[in-house]
């Protein structure tokens, strides 16, 4: 008698978690979003062409390298480090919410090189907030952060007589500016590859899949396209308003174009925490 009721007990409390179950999945519904694919090669640069503007870019694999293209907000130029990227994902959202999602492969020779993005009627939409300040207003805030004075200690990489500094950090309406001062004291021009921002683990582990969390520039004060000989000049870099997780860091890296003074600069969490109010 009491092995029945145990075994009774047993099958009723197996009947009462499946509905529970049941009911809790009953209250959403899952969706799968079809991804497109994207060859890119280590020799060829690829142009996607979107209908607004980029706001956000994830890639899956460090390997792939991403920037807007100089002066203009809805291109992004997508090219492989290297011929030994494995397959990954790339994601981008834009400033209407668009959202677009890549299976990224590598490819010598690309079937197409220039894409127009278009979204269909059942595209997926990311929603913002009420954006705080337009660009025009924070070009001429990032114009008069540019005319200002040292306020942190540097952060600071020269190679080659060459050299990237973080030389301050404002915070402005939920818009960090980023006061960056480049200097080539060669007489060889500096002409850029690739700048760009993005969020990575302090430490990557050998065995471990490399992540990093791609940073996209609301606006941009200044020329990033080149460093004239002999010369220094200074950028202001607008990013919506974020902090850095623990064991993460923000990178700032500017790659040269067919030579070898790359430059990087790291940025921990509490260099942000210290972002000055714009007076």
């Amino acid at each position: 008698m009491k092995l029945h009721a145990i075994i009774l007990t047993t099958l009723l409390g197996a009947h009462v978690s499946n509905f529970s179950f049941a009911q809790r999945n009953s209250d959403f519904e899952t969706k799968a979003i079809p991804s497109s694919s994207l060859q890119i090669s280590d020799q060829m640069t690829t142009n996607l062409i979107f209908p607004q503007a980029i706001k956000s870019v994830d890639r899956g694999n460090r390997n792939i390298l991403v920037q807007k293209a100089n002066q203009v907000e809805n291109i992004l130029q997508v090219k492989a480090e290297n011929s030994d990227l494995p397959n990954s994902n790339l994601t981008v959202i834009t400033e209407d919410g668009g959202f677009y999602s890549f299976d990224v492969v590598y490819k010598q020779n690309p079937q197409e090189l220039n894409l127009d993005i278009r979204p269909t009627a059942k595209a997926p939409m990311a929603e913002f907030g009420v954006p705080v300040e337009t660009k025009s207003e924070m070009l001429k805030t990032a114009q008069l952060i540019s005319m200002k004075n040292r306020h942190m200690q540097a952060i600071r990489q020269r190679r080659f007589l060459t050299g990237i500094t973080l030389t301050g950090i404002y915070i402005e309406k939920d818009v960090l500016y980023f006061q960056i001062q480049l200097e080539n004291q060669t007489n060889i021009p500096y002409d850029t590859e690739q700048f760009r921002l993005f969020i990575r683990d302090n430490k990557q582990s050998k065995r471990s899949a490399s992540q990093e969390l791609e940073k996209i520039p609301v606006v941009i004060w200044g020329d990033t396209s080149r460093i004239p000989a002999q010369s220094t000049q200074t950028l202001v870099i607008a990013l919506s308003k974020f902090t850095i997780p623990d064991q993460k860091h923000l990178g700032i890296e500017l790659m040269e174009q067919n030579g070898g003074r790359n430059l990087r600069i790291k940025v921990k969490n509490r260099h942000l925490m210290e972002a000055s109010i714009l007076d």
